[in-house]
């Protein structure tokens, strides 16, 4: 078994979270391909929230995922998060919803960068339990 590319896991993430809200009865839709901003948007009392998707994959283990990459200086203004656990041997998903200022609590800066950083998964996991989307109700 193969890991998939970062976009290709990146894209599918993307597409699954989008059909999972949908199947849950929230009205969301996915911004184009390269479009700045946001890559979902659930709508929510008349008003659109922007959800920013982060994937990994793993093979065997969750554990396998040491981090979510998350750009905060551009990526920052999201209203919610989603990190995508990929099981990428069943294609089976794990999402973890956080609302902005719960991914910010997760985030941890890169010291030796200062435009980026990650949310790390321990953290994710203890702030928010796998497919639980009660945040956007």
């Amino acid at each position: 078994m193969k890991k998939l590319a970062h976009q290709q896991a990146g894209e599918l993430g993307e597409a699954l979270a989008l059909a999972k809200l949908n199947s849950l009865g929230f009205a969301a839709y996915a911004s184009p391909a390269g479009a700045p901003g946001h890559d979902l948007m659930v709508v929510r009392d008349g008003r659109a929230l922007s959800i920013e998707v982060k994937t990994r994959q793993y093979i065997e283990r969750e554990s396998e995922i040491s981090r979510w990459p998350v750009l905060m200086a551009t990526k920052g203004n999201a209203d919610f998060f989603l990190f995508v656990a990929l099981n990428i041997s069943t294609m089976s998903p794990n999402f973890y919803l956080l609302t902005n200022e719960q991914a910010r609590v997760c985030h941890r800066s890169d010291p030796n960068r200062s435009r980026s950083g990650n949310c790390l998964p321990s953290a994710v996991r203890a702030t928010a339990s796998a497919n639980d989307f009660g945040a956007l109700r």
